[in-house]
């Protein structure tokens, strides 16, 4: 549907397809208005009809009353020739009057009201009805017209955000901010000529783009002289003297960009970072910094992608018993499916910074539930472990929701506690609430670092710790204050029945270290990498265990 064809349709009488052009177009300015004049016409066009054949019994159109005094007077002119028409087909005489004329010019008067209405659609679908400036769309078009008919020039565009109209509307009401804006395009319109496009391209923001300039330098002087007319210019409101402040952003045809379209939105960029870091300034649109923004957003849209696409699996680490070598359970380590992140903690660290963590947590959540919905009889006794990011999934109802089999689920589950801003108690209430319900178990995470600290311990009473590979990494070297402070934990988590976990063992004398002071349980390269089935120790490896275990007196269940 097209304002233009109905307004065709309208000066050559076809009023029916004039309507429907214009129904089809109501969101657009005055096609209202349009509609109510075609509706008139055809209405009109059919009563004067009528009239002419004689139908007295016809009664005025009402879409036509709105039209004030000049259809009121057509109308009662059509009905009065109509009788003496009729008068005259009887044999009487026929008056010596022009009503006929004065039909004409009813019409004309409708024609008129056409154009007139057909021009202001044209106007307001291309300029700002405030200040009568372009809007964005028409000055895209008029950049791209000014770059062909000069593609030799140089040329400059620069954006222009205001910077303290919002406080102009907050402190003096907008009828101010309304004076405020008037003088930034007096300002503007003085360096307005041929060669100059104008247009308001936002609530508070402003682009000009100036052409024919013979060197890069002369363009950019154009920009530099009319920000400082513009900063140097003030306002007098009625309580207080305002001068203008504006944020500029730069871009330079052909240097920067070569099509209108791509050197607006280099313009438009230059701004944001002005406003944004250095407000009041002029900035020369900076490719590797628009490069690097860029690279932000392409990251933001693949989170997107990984979320709307669950594009995730898990790689599963075997965590070993240390007193026969058996797989005691797997952690569960999420990993993309895409090349776009280079780790979970790069995944984790961009949901954060978006404020999606809630999401990626949720799916992660539900995907490895699904999982082990699936595996359940392979699993057996085995454990899966899995780091649960806040804890808002250490409620029932939310595990009721991930999957209808969250009992038995739970069964094999270890939730594992990370870093987390929920406070302490908080956290050991959710536990308890828990507990209460599933049979999960609870294991900290990362002991020793951050929130896993021993309030933690105190306040929750995992099932499980693990001690965070700081305190594993060359345990066998370490000073005896080390080694003295992990048994004390050791033996306060045997006194109270908690497995504990040693994390990141990379080494043999590593492992064997874990083994003499007592840890239960060990996960680490040197036991087996992740892998994306479930792996079972090498007899080898067994042995290995077992012999250790045997020389520092542990023996198996």
């Amino acid at each position: 549907m097209d304002i233009e064809t109905g307004l065709d349709n309208l000066l050559q009488g076809r009023f029916d397809a004039a309507l429907a052009e214009f129904e089809g177009c109501r969101q657009q300015p005055g096609a209202e208005k349009l509609c109510e004049l075609a509706r008139a016409c055809a209405d009109l066009s059919a009563y004067a009809a009528a009239l002419a054949e004689g139908d007295f019994s016809v009664r005025p159109p009402r879409s036509c009353r709105n039209f004030s005094t000049h259809l009121e007077s057509l109308h009662a002119k059509l009905k009065r020739l109509a009788r003496q028409l009729l008068l005259f087909s009887a044999g009487y005489p026929m008056p010596a009057i022009d009503d006929m004329g004065e039909l004409s010019e009813g019409l004309n008067f409708l024609i008129d009201q056409a154009h007139t209405c057909k021009q202001q659609v044209e106007h307001d679908q291309n300029h700002d009805v405030e200040t009568g400036l372009m809007n964005r769309k028409a000055f895209v078009r008029g950049l791209r017209e000014a770059l062909q008919m000069q593609p030799g020039k140089f040329g400059v565009l620069f954006s222009c955000g205001l910077d303290n109209l919002k406080y102009v509307n907050d402190t003096h009401g907008y009828d101010c901010g309304d004076m405020y804006i008037s003088k930034v395009v007096e300002v503007l319109r003085m360096c307005e000529n041929e060669s100059v496009l104008l247009a308001r391209t936002a609530g508070n923001e402003f682009a000009v783009y100036a052409h024919g300039f013979d060197s890069e330098e002369s363009a950019l002087r154009f920009a530099q002289d009319n920000r400082k007319t513009l900063l140097n210019t003030t306002i007098d409101l009625p309580n207080e003297i305002v001068r203008i402040r504006a944020s500029l952003g730069v871009a330079v045809y052909p240097s920067d960009a070569m099509t209108g379209d791509v050197l607006m939105n280099y313009a438009s960029h230059a701004m944001f970072e002005v406003q944004n870091f250095n407000r009041g300034t002029l900035m020369r649109f900076n490719p590797e910094i628009y490069r690097a923004k860029a690279n932000i957003l392409s990251r933001q849209e693949r989170l997107d992608e990984l979320l709307e696409g669950q594009l995730i699996r898990f790689a599963f680490q075997p965590i070993v018993s240390l007193r026969d070598g058996s797989i005691y359970g797997y952690e569960a380590l999420m990993r993309s499916t895409t090349p776009h992140f280079a780790s979970p903690l790069d995944m984790l660290q961009l949901a954060e910074a978006q404020s999606k963590l809630p999401q990626l947590e949720h799916l992660t959540f539900r995907m490895i539930f699904d999982w082990m919905g699936e595996h359940l009889a392979s699993l057996g006794s085995k454990k899966i472990f899995f780091n649960a990011i806040s804890a808002q999934y250490l409620d029932v109802n939310e595990l009721r929701n991930l999957h209808p089999c969250y009992e038995e689920i739970s069964r094999n589950m270890v939730f594992e506690i990370i870093e987390t801003a929920t406070s302490e108690d908080g956290l050991a209430r959710k536990i308890r609430e828990l507990r209460a319900e599933v049979a999960a178990f609870i294991a900290i995470d990362d002991f020793g670092c951050a929130h896993s600290n021993a309030l933690r311990l105190l306040n929750i009473s995992p099932e499980i710790l693990k001690i965070d590979s700081f305190f594993i990494r060359s345990i066998h070297k370490a000073p005896a204050a080390k080694k003295e402070f992990l048994s004390n934990i050791l033996v306060y988590c045997r006194s109270k029945g908690i497995l504990t976990v040693a994390e990141g063992v990379e080494t043999h004398e590593e492992l064997a270290s874990v083994i003499a002071l007592g840890f239960d349980l060990a996960q680490g390269f040197y036991l087996a990498r992740p892998g994306f089935t479930l792996q079972d120790m090498t007899p080898s490896q067994v042995q290995e265990i077992s012999v250790l275990a045997a020389a520092f007196g542990a023996s198996a269940d």
